[in-house]
């Protein structure tokens, strides 16, 4: 089993958040506005630009410069959202390295 606690504190250094869905309301005290669900959870975690071995994926319009990993030790489903420096990403895929 690899530990991934030494490369997770070394690129950690803007906070990441998961992007969890709860359901919405309607706020009658603003005057039932809808307010949509919704939170953000921070996690520890390291966003890495992909390896050139992932990149070669991208040919094809798997992944692109752009993509990201995503390590950490949060239980993460795919589709799920994270927000990382302002920028958004869906989980498209999930390894488990234990």
């Amino acid at each position: 089993m690899f530990n991934f606690k030494r490369l997770i504190n070394k690129y950690s250094k803007e906070p990441v958040y998961l992007l969890r869905e709860t359901e919405g309301y309607y706020d009658w005290e603003q005057g039932g506005i809808w307010v949509p669900g919704g939170e953000e959870i921070e996690i520890e975690g390291a966003v890495v630009p992909l390896s050139n071995e992932d990149l070669q994926f991208d040919e094809g319009g798997t992944y692109t410069t752009e993509d990201r990993k995503l390590y950490c030790y949060e239980e993460i489903d795919k589709g799920e959202k994270v927000k990382h420096k302002e920028k958004t990403y869906t989980v498209i895929e999930k390894k488990d390295y234990s």
